[in-house]
């Protein structure tokens, strides 16, 4: 069945095709790239010199411009390194037809899936000669016997360093020509250009014309009249449309306040009225069956407010641009964006994601005089759609929801740390300065400056899963990252607590379940005595090791080796007062919470076992401290130069996330 249906009202209509797949061959970093697009919008994500812009360029040589002055040429520096003397090869599907769309684009269809195939081949041609596309047609590459039908697939294309009071504003205001020409009929332009040009023409009897045109007669007489006298008059010159509206200008201000020229308008907000004159040019396209939006950075000058409504806007554009294909070309527009911004990552569904990356180094080998030799190393782009991640729908539901600006970073991150909630979020950034990469030898200096690449995603549970299916899992023969690392709690069973189980000493109590917004609970800062600290919730959680689980995953998601998990033995608060010398820091921050509870806190560092006692407190009482503050306090404390050690497991995951601890996934795995 052709198209893909959508309901309108009570009935089925097909969509309209859309831009499905775009193959890459030999073009600048894509040397052998696929990239899978959504019909409506995709985000090219990605860190820098990944590949995103190569991606939009691609298609600009393969798809005609719905400006032709916008034409695109082919440079041979364009071909890939190593691979100038290869053709350069852009293949591109088109699903969703019409039935309509169908049989207009017979040449190009694949009969058993009602896709539309065209290839676009830049070949190799002599020195100094420019190179002309090559178009085939069909799954087959046969001729393409209607050029017209592929020319309705057209692109429009803003470039990243726009500006758009610029555009807007220029002398030839073209921008605003086209908007004119694809909204109005010729008879509208024709009478608006007549009025025009009547309004000028009664102008000439007013008396600065006419004075100004007496004057300049009055001396051309003097030199004329007596020989072959000349009649001057000062007027307006007629107008045709586009010198009209280079007299033109846009004019913008905030409601209630009266417009004034777009030099007094914020960058961002200019620029958004430049893309609301690009979509409106879009929707009134009347030639185009397709219309691919590709816009670099739309986040440019903007707020991350405006980022979002931004998104959201070009998304209910194309979204809602079909239109009936009975009567003419379906105008679909499909956009798709580069973006360098964690807000606009996180302002679609992951699925409309797609993710560059640089791939595994290639060497090439050649034979020389002396034998082989390798070519310079290069990076060539692999792609990744999110859609086609091994989740399942309750797992992208998750990841949806919890992919918020912050989180959106793990998108366009080498190095990603999960931990469980705010307290380590707070606390990784200092102990890895403070505690664990200090000195000021180079390669520690090298090593703080790398942290700060380091994403830290406070998931907010301990429920790791889904991100560590998103990031290791298998997208199309890659995976997001190469080395994940997870920091957790054991929360292991308590043992007996021998002030109140004299008696039962092989009995184990369990810790109550850990909250599930992961930073621990926020409890009131009144003063509290040891016994008050002995009362609270105590409830029943399964008791199982995290880490086994998380590497098991890992595993099943073929990904044995690709992750570290550091475990803390009972839980983050408990085990900073393990090492040696941690006490007075910790203590501190506690007092600051309830000052008149030192006795309470000198019952923990009494006991036999500090942290046992420490992590029993925190087990037994849930207002016992608030977890986030104490954090924060301890943090502080650390930042002010007091001394402080950092756990085994922080330590080790701290090295691992920036790939100084060898052979870690290995050992890890075998724990």
């Amino acid at each position: 069945m052709c198209g893909e249906e959508r309901r309108v009202g009570n009935e089925l209509s097909r969509s309209g095709m859309y831009l499905r797949s775009l193959g890459v061959k030999n073009f600048r970093s894509c040397k052998d790239t696929s990239v899978e697009l959504r019909p409506d919008i995709t985000l090219l994500v990605g860190e820098n010199n990944s590949g995103k812009s190569n991606l939009i360029e691609a298609i600009r040589l393969c798809t005609s411009p719905l400006n032709p002055r916008s034409t695109r040429w082919f440079d041979q520096s364009d071909r890939s390194h190593g691979s100038e003397e290869s053709e350069v090869e852009f293949t591109t599907i088109f699903d969703g037809l019409t039935a309509i769309q169908c049989a207009h684009y017979t040449t190009a269809l694949n009969v058993l899936t009602n896709q539309a195939h065209y290839k676009t081949v830049y070949p190799v041609v002599q020195s100094g000669r420019r190179a002309r596309p090559v178009f085939t047609a069909g799954p087959f590459d046969g001729p393409d016997g209607e050029p017209e039908k592929r020319e309705q697939i057209a692109h429009v294309y803003l470039a990243p360093l726009r500006d758009a009071r610029r555009e807007l504003d220029s002398a030839d205001n073209g921008r605003l020509l086209r908007v004119i020409e694809q909204l109005t009929t010729d008879d509208e332009q024709k009478s608006l250009v007549e009025d025009v040009n009547e309004v000028f023409a009664g102008l000439a009897a007013h008396p600065v014309l006419t004075t100004t045109t007496g004057a300049i007669q009055e001396h051309l007489d003097d030199m004329t009249l007596s020989v072959r006298g000349q009649k001057v008059n000062v007027t307006f010159q007629d107008y045709e449309l586009a010198r009209l509206t280079r007299g033109l200008r846009v004019k913008m201000a905030e409601h209630g306040v009266s417009p004034a020229d777009l030099a007094e308008s914020g960058l961002g907000y200019a620029n958004l009225l430049f893309i609301a004159t690009v979509i409106l040019e879009l929707r009134n396209a009347k030639d185009a069956e397709l219309t691919l939006f590709l816009v670099e950075e739309p986040e440019a000058h903007l707020h991350p407010q405006l980022q979002a409504v931004l998104l959201d806007y070009l998304q209910e554009q194309a979204t809602s641009s079909v239109k009936d294909d009975s009567v003419g070309p379906a105008g679909r527009i499909q956009v798709i964006a580069t973006t360098h911004s964690a807000n606009l990552a996180s302002s679609v569904d992951i699925q409309n994601v797609v993710v560059l990356r640089a791939g595994d180094t290639q060497i090439d080998i050649e034979e020389g005089r002396s034998g082989a030799a390798e070519r310079p190393l290069h990076r060539w782009t692999r792609a990744l759609p999110l859609a086609n991640a091994k989740l399942d729908t309750h797992d992208f539901r998750k990841i949806n929801q919890y992919l918020d600006a912050t989180r959106a970073g793990i998108l366009f991150a080498r190095r990603v740390l999960l931990v469980e909630g705010i307290a380590e979020a707070v606390l990784l950034p200092v102990i890895a300065r403070h505690c664990v990469l200090v000195g000021d030898e180079e390669n520690q200096q090298r090593l703080r400056r790398a942290f700060h690449s380091v994403t830290i995603v406070n998931v907010g549970s301990v429920d790791f899963a889904p991100y560590i299916s998103l990031l290791l899992g298998d997208i199309n023969g890659s995976r997001l990252l190469d080395h994940l690392v997870v920091i957790t709690d054991a929360d292991p069973p308590l043992p007996p607590d021998p002030d109140t189980s004299p008696d039962h000493t092989t009995d184990l109590q369990i810790p109550p379940p850990r909250p599930a917004a992961g930073p621990g609970t926020d409890g009131a800062h009144e003063d509290i005595t040891a016994e008050e600290h002995e009362s609270g919730d105590v409830g029943e959680t399964e008791s199982a090791n995290r880490r086994d689980r998380l590497l098991e995953h890992a595993k099943s998601l073929g990904a044995a080796g690709h992750l570290f998990v550091g475990e803390a033995p009972h839980t983050l608060e408990a085990d900073l007062l393990t090492p040696d010398g941690n006490e007075t820091v910790l203590r501190g921050a506690y007092l600051k919470q309830h000052p008149k509870s030192a006795k309470a806190w000198n019952s923990i560092t009494s006991d036999s076992d500090p942290t046992v006692a420490f992590y029993r407190k925190l087990c037994t009482n849930k207002k016992f401290i608030s977890k986030g503050e104490f954090a924060h306090d301890v943090a502080i404390t650390i930042e002010e130069g007091h001394p402080f050690t950092a756990p085994l497991y922080l330590r080790e995951a701290i090295l691992s996330v920036l790939g100084e601890l060898s052979g870690v996934a290995h050992d890890n795995a075998a724990h």
